[in-house]
């Protein structure tokens, strides 16, 4: 099988030849093609490289278009400071005046630099690679965006005290994230994944309240766009585990301190798992033999359709011994 042919067995329900490996690169892949993230994030030829040395490196079975949070943000208009090697953010809130909302405009892609990049990184996959591995275009979930602009404190107390303002800034964000993907599906990414990571400090009464829904529209309207879905959210989420969109994802990314087995009971067959050892305890600091005991552990914690990588993001200092034992443990796993 290739890449592509190993990824959909699972998220058709089929046995694969062996577990895919999704692992989440960016600053390690910056780092391996010898580059400052700066130049990672706004170059996606860089990009385009990064993955792709990556994948064929450690085993990889899929490329992305994700390197940060501001993409969207960017074309709305926040102003975006890009450290020479660190992750780019927004120099002050766009939305620090509640007012501000009425001046938010959805901004075709083609129209703005940042997203532009992501279209251009798929299309640029599509033209090297085929079809043979599968293209993992991103975009910001609905509540997260929301923090991006408002920032998260302010947008904490929001959800508490203005309802009505939540709703309509998540509103023009869902409209913002459809249009974001659409583009980059057009172009030819297989899978559209979609970072909700501010969730999990939410909680869940209000994950239940305003993410939940806002997650379900996105996730219906990139699958009406014909690709899959995939639903990413840092943290702790496992006090709302059970409410989680598993009929409308095909994959949920879980990190390292939710209980997979729990995860596994409750998605049963309507999606597949992916996760979930630590990338810091285990892959960065850890040594080759904890790397594949716990990537064996996680196999052997029930899911039924399962995906193997770390909880979160590959961190930019994991020895390259370790990552490449990773690939080697699920090589391993399928000759057994």
């Amino acid at each position: 099988m290739n890449a592509k042919q190993r990824l959909f067995s699972v998220l058709n329900g089929e046995k694969p030849d062996r577990i895919p490996n999704l692992n989440i690169i960016m600053q390690f892949a910056a780092k391996e093609i010898g580059v400052p993230y700066s130049v990672y994030c706004r170059q996606h030829e860089k990009l385009v490289e990064g993955n792709i040395l990556c994948a064929e490196k450690f085993g990889l079975d899929c490329v992305t278009t994700m390197s940060d949070p501001m993409k969207e943000a960017s074309a709305f208009g926040s102003e975006v400071i890009f450290p020479e090697d660190g992750v780019p953010y927004s120099r002050k809130k766009l939305l620090a005046d509640e007012t501000m909302l009425a001046k938010l405009k959805v901004t075709a892609p083609c129209d703005s630099e940042r997203m532009s990049q992501s279209v251009f990184a798929v299309e640029r996959y599509k033209r090297l690679l085929g079809d043979d591995i599968p293209i993992i275009g991103w975009v910001e979930g609905c509540l997260a965006e929301a923090a991006d602009l408002r920032g998260v404190n302010e947008l904490m107390y929001d959800l508490v005290d203005d309802e009505d303002f939540v709703r309509d800034l998540m509103d023009i964000c869902l409209e913002q994230a459809i249009v974001f993907a659409r583009a980059q599906v057009e172009a030819g990414a297989d899978i559209i994944g979609i970072g909700d990571a501010i969730a999990s400090v939410a909680g869940p009464v209000y994950y239940q309240k305003f993410a939940l829904p806002y997650e379900i529209k996105l996730l219906s309207a990139i699958r009406e766009m014909g690709a899959k879905t995939k639903l990413h959210i840092c943290g702790n989420i496992t006090p709302f585990l059970a409410y989680l969109p598993y009929d409308h994802c095909d994959i949920i990314d879980l990190d390292w301190m939710v209980p997979l087995e729990k995860a596994a009971a409750l998605a049963g067959s309507r999606c597949a798992l992916s996760g979930n050892y630590d990338p810091v305890a285990v892959l960065m600091q850890g040594t080759e033999t904890a790397v594949c005991d716990a990537v064996i552990a996680c196999s052997r914690m029930g899911a039924e359709r399962y995906i193997s990588a770390a909880g979160c993001e590959v961190p930019k200092a994991t020895p390259t011994e370790n990552f490449l034992a990773v690939a080697r443990t699920l090589k391993d796993l399928e000759s057994k």
